[in-house]
């Protein structure tokens, strides 16, 4: 059975995870620091934390984008409480790349 993993805050969320994705965000798939993998379960309140910190960095409704890709799992929020984007080759063309991405999937 697949372990689940509760949280209310985004400190201890952070604290029990290498890195926090919009990946894992929007799979509800996390791995936890000791556990392993398992099942995210996250409070109402911190949904909403979470999303507004992803919006905010995007400047793009990405509420109804139920599919995820690669791109996904370089967009985190780093121990600060801050989102980063980890760039692989070129910061400013993934970035763009990745919000014409949400943009097209919001009129399909």
């Amino acid at each position: 059975m697949e372990k689940i993993h509760k949280y209310k805050t985004l400190k201890g969320l952070l604290r029990n995870t290498q890195q926090f994705s919009l990946y894992i965000f929007l799979s509800c798939r996390y791995h936890h620091k000791k556990t392993g993998w398992g099942k995210l379960v996250l409070s109402p309140e911190l949904k909403q934390e979470v999303y507004k910190l992803f919006a905010d960095f995007l400047k793009v409704d990405f509420s109804f984008y139920v599919n995820t890709c690669g791109l996904f799992e370089r967009l985190i929020i780093n121990k600060n409480g801050n989102v980063s984007y980890i760039a692989g080759q070129y910061y400013p063309a993934e970035m763009r790349y990745l919000k014409r991405l949400l943009k097209w999937k919001l009129y399909i």
